[in-house]
């Protein structure tokens, strides 16, 4: 008697131990995994990510909304040199003449801005009579002339530097463009080496576009967020680069009727100053 006891005791005990096992097995198999805020889950710390979304243009920008600004484009501000030709004849405006621009436009009461400036107040409000100053391949005279006569009339204005000729004859130094900046102006990119972008692909072409902005960066301490076309020439794929390495606006050499497209931020017309010009093209 005593031993069957003893065996139907023994066969409870592994019946209990059999439901046991399998309940375990059901609890650990179902339970819910916790939850991290933050995008992550774990268990035993498992780590999901989410994938890096493709860069796109501010969703606060209306599409194909028409912007009324001047962007004018300036080269050279101060005397010619000895023997200059045609080109630089073209290029250049007389510190004179350039400062009597400037009297124009604040006798006018026009809105000078940055084109940074100009980009962020699209957003908010472009004002009536807004005209950007951009100053294209970062000439030692845009420092020595233009720079003076933009603090005396309480202007500031966005130089375009070609990195790769900073400190050469006749093009700014480090320092010169550090003091631009400190000064209140913007410093833009014009690639490394004023290369036709419409004409190179791939490394080559983002090399252009990513490493001047590196170095004018790391050189001023300051984001460099707009572009400008060598000689005005693109294609998509510099478009898609500017817009992946951080570039907002950019400019090209398209003759400005004085309006652009929010559409188009990579391809902002613009006026061309010429010695002659006088900056008819804004009216009284």
């Amino acid at each position: 008697m005593k031993i069957k006891q003893k065996k139907n005791i023994f066969l409870i005990k592994i019946v209990m131990i059999f439901f046991l096992v399998i309940f375990l097995v059901w609890f650990f198999a179902n339970r819910q995994k916790p939850v991290l805020t933050g995008g992550m889950s774990f268990t035993n710390i498992e780590i999901t990510t989410t994938a890096k979304a493709e860069p796109t243009q501010e969703s606060t920008l209306s599409p194909n909304e028409t912007i009324q600004a001047a962007v004018l484009m300036y080269h050279h501000t101060g005397d010619l040199p000895e023997g200059a030709d045609d080109i630089r004849k073209g290029l250049t405006v007389s510190g004179k003449t350039f400062d009597s621009e400037m009297k124009k436009l604040k006798d006018g009461g026009y809105n000078v801005m940055t084109l940074n400036e100009l980009y962020n107040k699209i957003s908010t409000g472009v004002p009536d009579k807004a005209v950007v100053l951009t100053f294209d391949d970062g000439y030692d005279d845009n420092s020595t002339v233009a720079e003076p006569i933009l603090q005396k009339y309480g202007f500031h204005g966005t130089f375009f530097i070609i990195t790769g000729k900073v400190g050469m004859a006749e093009y700014m130094s480090e320092d010169q463009i550090k003091d631009l900046a400190k000064a209140g102006n913007e410093i833009g990119s014009h690639t490394v080496h004023h290369i036709d972008l419409s004409t190179v692909q791939g490394t080559t072409l983002n090399n252009e576009i990513k490493d001047s902005k590196t170095y004018l960066e790391k050189l001023t301490g300051l984001t460099v967020e707009t572009f400008c076309y060598p000689s005005g020439k693109f294609s998509d794929e510099a478009k898609a680069d500017l817009l992946r390495d951080g570039y907002k606006i950019a400019v090209t050499t398209e003759a400005s009727k004085g309006v652009f497209s929010t559409g188009d931020l990579f391809e902002i017309p613009r006026y061309r100053v010429n010695p002659g010009s006088s900056l008819s093209f804004l009216g009284k």
